[in-house]
């Protein structure tokens, strides 16, 4: 008889913005470890496209109005925002505890 497992799924947040450059930000995660995530390959397909919203982000002074939401999410005035468990996957590791 197969025994019935339980697996923990992580969830990852984003506890604090640490440093936004042009189209990165460098975030520290739930995990402890410090993430820099690159958007700029996807508010480049988006411009693309002409997605008004997320095209708003190429500004650089737009884009690094970027903020922190009570879910660990990063946001936009313009109601743009990102997965944290994406921008997790996506970050190049600069700190691991």
């Amino acid at each position: 008889m197969e025994k019935n497992r339980s697996t923990a799924i992580m969830l990852y947040y984003i506890k604090e913005i640490l440093n936004v450059e042009a189209y990165t930000v460098t975030c520290l995660f739930n995990t402890g470890e410090v993430k820099t995530v690159n958007l700029q390959a996807i508010i480049q397909k988006y411009s693309d496209i002409n997605d008004g919203l997320v095209s708003q982000l190429r500004d650089p002074d737009y884009f690094k109005s970027v903020k922190l939401d009570s879910y660990g999410t990063l946001t936009w005035g313009n109601g743009v925002d990102f997965d944290p468990d994406n921008l997790y996957k996506m970050g190049a590791l600069s700190f691991q505890p």
